[in-house]
């Protein structure tokens, strides 16, 4: 009965043309950022630059964070994000003495017209130098921490300059950080970790999941929501209602089938990466893990496709109206913001939906960070079946009778 059900509702969704809009999107995603993707170089010996790394030293941290203490103070606003969502903090009078005397206290600055008079001479600098060293251009300001200054009041300070913003600041205990330039040693482990530890095809299996899955944590909700709604436009509700199978079954076939459809594509999608990085490893001579790709289209992909398609079956049949895609909106748009710091360097996996990784290279920070990324994915995965599970129960409710909406009756008794 599942198996007929599975093929029967695989047939349905790829007769939906939701689906192939969300297919055409997924292509457009991988050509349009990862079309012409260039295999990572072994770094050369004597270049300018090889890019920087985050720091861990205190006063590198220091100097980073209260340059853009200075930057900011200068300028007379914050930027804070305290959901992930943008916003500019303009101070009262008490907040701005107070950020001034943190300021003084950390730095030595007196106050804005020498803050102003630092930034003006940061500017010239760049701007001289910008033609003969883009790296230097793209530097942030950085500024001495005041002679005896200690770590730890430096960090008591940094938390109350981030209470006084509001939370969500880069003065924060979690995302106030420094970084410091790579050396060739530095870039040589990477592109060995790539080329050994990942065989080539780990570290752009990574880089693929980071692009592929933020279009992936909104998506299958218009599939989830349309699929449900279907039989309610077409009449075909109490048809349904009255087939012999199972609600289990026929809830699960229908969730195991629009995964099924959702993950094939994004199979797909990986075969021109996967091919090009055969090709770079015959170049290079060394052998590349055939698996990769499926392995973590499976294990990084997959659970953020269960939790939203489980999502919008789940409110679907709740409400019988199209809300989830309102609730999986304001979800993968938080997700989205809230992951974007951790994105870049990759290794910061924490609770998002959207697990970020946006570099081939820092396996070191995958390792790091594995642990937090599957106890993630775990428990997406047991969130989705826990909405599944609710689905079920909604939808056998719905068959016994028991279940109505009072809005729904409240519309009928009217009529």
């Amino acid at each position: 009965m599942f198996g007929q059900l599975l093929i029967k509702e695989c047939r349905q969704t790829a007769r939906s043309l939701i689906y192939w809009l969300i297919v055409l999107v997924l292509i457009f995603d991988y050509t349009s950022q990862l079309g012409s993707t260039k295999m990572e170089p072994e770094p050369e010996k004597g270049l300018e630059s090889y890019g920087y790394k985050p720091s861990d030293d205190e006063n590198i941290i220091m100097e980073n964070t209260l340059g853009m203490l200075t930057q900011e103070y200068g300028g007379g606003c914050f930027a804070t994000y305290p959901i992930g969502f943008y916003k500019r903090v303009t101070l009262n009078e008490k907040e701005e003495q107070r950020i001034e005397e943190i300021l003084r206290e950390t730095t030595g600055i007196s106050g804005r017209d020498e803050a102003g008079k630092l930034l003006m001479e940061w500017y010239e600098a760049q701007n001289a130098a910008s033609g003969e060293n883009q790296m230097y251009y793209a530097m942030s300001l950085t500024v001495k921490p005041a002679q005896g200054l200690s770590y730890d009041r430096f960090c008591e300070l940094m938390d109350e300059t981030d209470r006084i913003l509001g939370g969500g600041s880069s003065y924060g205990e979690h995302r106030r950080g420094g970084s410091e330039p790579k050396t060739y040693e530095d870039a040589l482990k990477e592109y060995q970790d790539l080329t050994e530890k990942d065989r080539l095809t780990g570290g752009y299996a990574r880089l693929f999941c980071d692009y592929m899955v933020i279009f992936l944590g909104i998506l299958p909700v218009f599939l989830a929501v349309t699929r449900g709604m279907r039989d309610r436009r077409c009449g075909m509700q109490e048809l349904v209602y009255s087939r012999k199978g199972s609600s289990a079954v026929i809830i699960f076939s229908r969730f195991a089938a629009m995964l099924l459809m959702l993950l094939i594509p994004v199979l797909l999608l990986s075969v021109p990466l996967l091919t090009e990085c055969l090709r770079h490893a015959s170049v290079i001579g060394i052998s590349v893990d055939l698996w990769a790709f499926a392995i973590y289209t499976l294990g990084w992909i997959m659970p953020t496709v269960m939790a939203v398609t489980a999502a919008g079956m789940f409110f679907t049949e709740l409400t019988d109206t199209a809300l989830g895609v309102l609730v999986q909106g304001v979800w993968w748009f938080v997700s989205a913001l809230t992951g974007a710091d951790a994105a870049i360097r990759g290794g910061m996996y924490g609770w998002n939906l959207i697990p970020r990784h946006n570099t081939e290279l820092n396996r070191a920070g995958f390792e790091e960070g594995f642990a937090q990324l599957a106890a993630n994915r775990i428990l997406y995965v047991l969130l989705a079946l826990a909405l599944v599970a609710l689905t079920t129960f909604i939808y056998s409710q719905k068959r016994k009778g028991r279940y109505r909406l009072a809005w729904k009756n409240t519309s009928r008794l009217k009529k």
